[in-house]
């Protein structure tokens, strides 16, 4: 019992963090129940004088509940208490009942559609502003699902507490009416009822368990998916859509098996409630035959409610099943929402953007972990405005955090970056990055034009940003030659485009915003040698114009830096001019020209 008891706890407490803005709402449903549930327990009971009138009694000389309240408002009124009367009664009643349940079913719909809107627009939002070390643990599938179909899902329990509500308090009004009529009978029947809800828990354990492994599968299924929709090519150049076709059929029909067996159990109890109805009517009828004081209109009228109460009792319990399947759905929207916010990004910095001598990194030291295998240990370099500066180094030897502290994706262990003279975590985080262009190998453009992936969503950027920018990058000639130019779609990550076109539209992008900071991480790396040579005119016509740290495996790239720093177990050990360094046999870049 003090089980159950604490489940209900944990079910109220889980509604009340993810329902608790819409609480009036549910309040206004609860007394739309309660009146529907009046004016249709009444109209159900006005059969009886129905019925009276039409079977030739005197329906004014019925001793029942609702015979005497029809002749009392009757009399208030004035009014005969007639056959007419009661008719247009039923009919006042009943269109009054499917008006306020009209509005119920508005107000529901409102609030389910808006905390689907809110929730998808939080968890999405938060998410774009969630450190990096997050969001480098998330899998994309897992954020899709959770942002589509367990929201969806979290909404459908909103809906389904609202029907619950409405359910209870027709099934108390109808209560109430029955009991009016026949004490004892309705007194048996509520009791049944109640009891069933007992009797079905152990039935409802086992659906929301088997709810809890729906949606573990289906995040899987969804990142499943995803993942090698994206990685389409790759499947395809390595032949093996028959595993990657294999595991996924493996996925889907354990899903399939996780859904029919929550089906299962749910058509379990449809299937129960119908005949075990017929068995309770069937004893009442036999009960009330028998009374001396059967009277055949108060039967059909109560036996009536009995099968309405019934009817939102079996409502009832389904949904309650129903809750009972989607609750880990919520379980999962909240801890996402709980865990997202706690992880978003945070600037302590205020200070405004100034870079106008010399980028610093000082006695750096970092770890992913915080106090693991460092990474980066005891890192120093300079970089002066204005200056290009190459780095190179093995795989493995920390070039690309150099530029992921740079951007602030993290933040060093020990050691800070220090632009002229301030530490950045001073600056504002916002105003650094804008300030920063940053050119990856990993290049992301998304399914639109080439104007579009220029400006990336900075509507600051004029369509004459946009042309100054394609021509710095060497990218405008080639768009001036496609039929629609700069508003030609690239298709799905970019893939109508060559690598090199690609990297040196999302160059663009990088040179639109005038970055007083420009920086290439391997940006040529996957590149021919006729994509890389239009890469390197772009960065030779930016020398001198934009300061820039390019980290390259390549040394045709950098060969020609301001200054070339070799970084080996995250640590600079090689630091000069490159014609400097060639001239010392020694050197890491010496031996690696060479052998190119």
């Amino acid at each position: 019992m003090f089980g159950f008891i604490s489940k209900i706890f944990t079910s109220l407490t889980l509604f009340r963090a993810a329902f608790y803005k819409y609480k009036k709402m549910i309040l206004l449903l609860t007394g739309l129940g309660f009146i529907s549930g009046i004016l249709g327990g009444i109209g159900i009971g006005a059969v009886i004088p129905l019925f009276s009138f039409v079977v030739g009694q005197d329906g004014a000389m019925s001793s029942d509940p609702i015979s005497k309240m029809f002749r009392a408002v009757s009399s208030f009124f004035g009014i005969s208490f007639s056959l007419p009367v009661v008719i247009a009664a039923l009919v006042i009643l009943f269109v009054s009942k499917a008006v306020f349940v009209y509005i119920a079913d508005v107000i529901n719909a409102k609030a389910v559609a808006e905390y689907e809107a809110e929730t998808r627009k939080e968890i999405f939002s938060y998410t774009m502003r969630a450190d990096w070390p997050y969001l480098m643990d998330r899998k994309i599938g897992h954020l899709s699902q959770m942002i589509m179909q367990d929201v969806n899902k979290s909404a459908g329990l909103l809906m389904l507490i609202s029907a619950v509500i409405l359910s209870i308090t027709s099934f108390i009004m109808y209560a109430i009416v029955a009991i009016g009529i026949s004490f004892y009978v309705s007194a048996g029947t509520i009791l049944i009822g109640l009891g069933m809800f007992f009797v079905l828990k152990p039935l409802f354990y086992k659906m929301r368990k088997l709810s809890k492994k729906e949606v573990s599968v289906s995040m899987e299924v969804s990142h499943h998916v995803n993942q090698h929709l994206i990685g389409s090519k790759a499947v395809k150049s390595f032949a093996v859509e028959d595993s990657v076709s294999g595991k996924g059929k493996s996925f889907f029909q354990e899903l399939a098996n996780a859904r029919f067996d929550a089906a299962r159990y749910n058509n379990i109890l449809g299937a129960f409630l119908e005949p075990f109805t017929l068995a309770i009517i069937i004893p009442i009828f036999l009960f009330s035959y028998r009374d001396p004081s059967f009277n055949v209109a108060s039967f059909a009228a109560i036996l009536y409610l009995v099968q309405k109460m019934f009817s939102f009792i079996q409502s009832s319990q389904a949904k309650i099943s129903k809750i009972n399947q989607n609750i880990p759905y919520l379980i999962s929207v909240i801890n996402c929402q709980t865990e997202v916010k706690r992880r978003l990004e945070k600037s302590a910095g205020d200070k405004d953007f100034k870079f106008d001598s010399l980028l610093e990194f000082k006695n750096i030291e970092f770890s992913y972990d915080g106090f693991g295998e460092k990474v980066l240990n005891n890192l120093n370099l300079g970089i002066k405005k204005g200056e290009t500066v190459g780095l190179i180094g093995h795989s493995g030897s920390g070039k690309t955090t150099v530029v992921d502290l740079l951007l602030r994706f993290f933040n060093p262990v020990a050691g800070g970056i220090f632009a002229d003279g301030v530490n950045v975590t001073e600056i504002n985080l916002k105003q650094w990055r804008k300030n920063i262009g940053y050119v990856s190998q990993d290049i992301f453009l998304l399914n639109d034009t080439v104007a579009n992936n220029i400006r990336f969503y900075d509507e600051s950027i004029s369509e004459n940003d946009i042309l100054n920018a394609a021509k710095l990058a060497n990218i405008y000639n080639f768009i001036t030659q496609q039929p629609e130019q700069f508003q030609t779609l690239v298709g799905e990550r970019g893939l109508k485009l060559s690598a090199g076109q690609r990297q040196r539209i999302v160059l663009a992008r990088a040179l639109s915003r005038n970055p007083k900071l420009l920086v290439l991480d391997e940006a040529t790396s996957a590149l021919d040698n006729e994509s890389e040579v239009a890469i390197k005119h772009a960065l030779d016509g930016l020398r001198g114009r934009v300061t820039m740290l390019i980290v390259a495996h390549r040394l045709s790239t950098i060969e020609d830096s301001d200054k070339l720093a070799v970084l080996e177990r995250g640590r600079i050990i090689e630091e000069g001019r490159p014609r400097d360094l060639l001239k010392d046999t020694n050197s890491y870049f010496y031996k690696m020209y060479s052998i190119r």
